[in-house]
């Protein structure tokens, strides 16, 4: 059985394959590698105690590139992937619910690299149910 974490993560990197024809990375390439892509940052589980037992919380960080011609790609993928992640009620026997209030988009231009690269990085926060 996998874990919560890895439930999640299961499921959005088949979502986000769709969305970046397979340039989907575990940790962000070294090489050269095609735009558009995501890599997965981190996750976390914290944990709250209840008089049933246990609740968990699972935060997944990613990061979707692009090049600096497409801002609008890395937008849009970045609003598509919160609002597919609201609808998913299961994952892998898990039951989940996104956290709205407490995920986030940030997008910025990476300008350590010449030409410079549209970064969105996304935080999605699940309820594990």
């Amino acid at each position: 059985m996998k874990t919560a974490d890895q439930a999640i993560h299961d499921i959005l990197w088949k979502k986000l394959s769709e969305m970046v024809n397979g340039n989907v990375y575990e940790s962000r390439p070294m090489n050269d590698v095609g735009y558009p892509f995501v890599d997965f940052e981190d996750s976390g589980t914290n944990f709250a105690g209840t008089k049933n037992g246990a609740l968990s919380t699972v935060t997944i960080n990613l990061n979707v590139w692009d090049t600096e011609k497409n801002r609008k790609n890395v937008s849009d993928i970045c609003t598509l992937l919160p609002t597919y992640a609201m609808a998913i009620r299961d994952a892998y026997d898990y039951k989940v619910s996104l956290r709205i209030n407490d995920s986030s988009i940030r997008i910025l231009q990476d300008r350590t690299v010449n030409p410079p690269v549209w970064r969105g990085m996304l935080s999605l926060v699940f309820d594990i149910l």
